[in-house]
Parts: structure tokens; sequence; C-alpha cells
């Protein structure tokens, strides 16, 4: 992983978790995703989805995408926002060590949510089923330049024919961090179609950590 906003920084799974030491972790925004709730149409196109949020925090967004009316699948590596998630939005919920790989699973009694708190390089759409959407916000913009084919192949594996997967980027000046369209056109190869919907001036709160805009990406599987 890597730092949101220095490139001579690498954040490790360690040091994610220690962020996340307590519920309000440094990486939470507690306000909704303005790209999400403007372009949401891209991704979901009918009742009922199954949308995967990788990286996925206590993100305020899964809440709006069940109020939506579709179902969620999380994946986090800390377990505290996966318990804060639950509690701050007063939602019943169980837990399950995963079976396959070492982990557990956090999900709602109305099977509407489930986090699984794993090591995503190992998850699986053995482990989850079907996906039929993904809200990536940040989550392939923080990996190291070095793990992201991994990471691709991984989100690729996930994703069934007719899957979209907006992602978005904060993009700082002079990070490594950030894609172009045809960079995530080469990494995710044939079969994928990659629109860059828009760029957006970044909130006062990314401004205020050097980040200077926003951009957005549909990728679908064709």
């Amino acid at each position: 992983m890597a730092h949101h906003n220095d490139q001579q920084h690498k954040v490790t799974v360690g040091m994610w978790k220690e962020c996340w030491n307590t519920p309000n972790g440094v990486f939470h925004n507690p306000d909704l995703n303005e790209l999400l709730i403007k372009y949401h149409d891209k991704m979901l196109t009918r009742p009922g989805m199954r949308i995967f949020v990788p990286l996925c925090g206590k993100a305020v967004e899964m809440k709006w995408l069940v109020d939506q009316g579709h179902k969620v699948v999380g994946l986090e590596a800390a377990p505290v926002p996966c318990k804060a998630f639950f509690e701050e939005n007063n939602i019943p919920y169980k837990i399950h060590e995963m079976k396959g790989i070492h982990g557990e699973k956090y999900e709602s009694l109305d099977n509407n949510v489930v986090i699984y708190c794993c090591d995503f390089f190992l998850f699986s759409k053995d482990v989850c089923g079907e996906i039929d959407g993904i809200w990536d916000s940040g989550s392939l913009n923080t990996m190291d330049v070095e793990d992201r084919d991994k990471y691709i192949h991984r989100i690729r594996s996930l994703m069934g024919k007719g899957c979209v997967n907006l992602t978005e980027f904060v993009n700082f000046d002079k990070s490594t961090w950030s894609m172009t369209k045809e960079e995530l056109e080469r990494e995710f190869g044939e079969g994928f179609k990659v629109e860059d919907i828009t760029q957006m001036d970044a909130p006062k709160r990314l401004k205020d950590q050097g980040c200077d805009s926003l951009t957005l990406f549909a990728i679908t599987k064709t």
C-alpha cells in the first residue's frame, strides 16, 4: 500500500491496522462521496445488485448503497472499522471465522451487508460469490506501484460479464499513485472497457492534505 499523499512513504498492512486503532481512523471520511452520488447510475443499473467495496473501512457509502436497495460485500484488513460500521449504524450482526483463508466474516442479520476482514490478495469469487459492481474509492489508489499488477489481477477475477467498477483516484501533485485511462486500459487488458468519467477539484478536506483533484473511471467487463 502507498501513503495517500506522499510518494516517499509506504503504508504497510500493519500501519493500516494501526491507523484504525480507533473507530475514527485517519482514512475515514464521514461525508458521502460526491462522485458516487452523482455518477452511481454508471454502476447501479438494476435493483438488488451486490456491490464490492475493497479496503472499505467503515465507509458511509456502504450504508447508502444498502438504503438504495443493494447488497454490500466489503473487504477490510483491520477489524476495528468492521465492528464500528455495524455498531455505529445500529445494524445487528454476527461474526464467523472464514473458511479457506484466515480471517473473519462480519455479516448483518438481514444478510444485506457482509465485510470480510482478511488478506485482499487471498480473496476470491469462491469466497464472496458473484459480484455485480465495484466501488473502489482509493483502494487501487493506495496500492504501491509494484503491487498494482496483482491488485488489478485480483479485481479482474471478481468481475463477471457486465460488471462495472467505479474507480476513484485522489490526485496529488508529483504523485505516482494515480493512473491514466491509458494505464488502466493496459493493466486491465482485453475484455475490459475503460471510460474516463470526470475530474473535479478536490474538496477542502483533501486540499488540506495536498490533493488537487479527484478522477473517476468506469471499468466494465465486456
